[in-house]
């Protein structure tokens, strides 16, 4: 009997990951991380930003960056539906800090028109990705 189950990642953007077999998955969500194994109970819950590890069926270690969306389990399946997610080799690491220190920048200039919860969410996946560059 396999311990795996078959993992998907869809963006806006297109197919990331299909059906690739995993045997343990820790998800950012909204209210913390989870952990995936197989025979996990079904659930759908919603995504936060923050990097996913998955420990695929022959041992090796994948990360991903995820930035908001869904997760659905449902048997021996799980599938994100990210607005975006990131593999460590292809972060552009220079546009990366960019991207952090001009949402630092806009939070920082106390400006009235500043969208405070945008230039967050900005900063928190410019710091996401910087960590997940770092990890490879």
């Amino acid at each position: 009997m396999s311990s795996n189950f078959k993992l998907n990642i869809f963006t806006p953007s297109g197919i990331m990951v299909n059906a690739h077999p995993c045997s343990e998955l820790l998800i950012p969500t909204s209210t913390g991380l989870i952990n995936i194994l197989k025979g996990h109970t079904h659930i759908v819950t919603e995504l936060g930003t923050g990097i996913m590890n998955a420990k695929l069926s022959n041992g090796q270690k994948k990360s991903y960056t995820i930035a908001g969306g869904l997760c659905k389990v449902l048997g021996d399946t799980v599938t994100i539906l990210a607005k975006s997610s990131e593999s460590p080799e292809k972060i552009d690491i220079d546009r990366a800090r960019a991207a952090k220190l001009k949402a630092e920048s806009r939070l920082q200039d106390g400006s009235a028109n500043v969208d405070v919860i945008k230039f967050q969410r900005k900063l928190a996946r410019a710091k996401n990705r910087l960590e997940l560059a770092n990890l490879k």
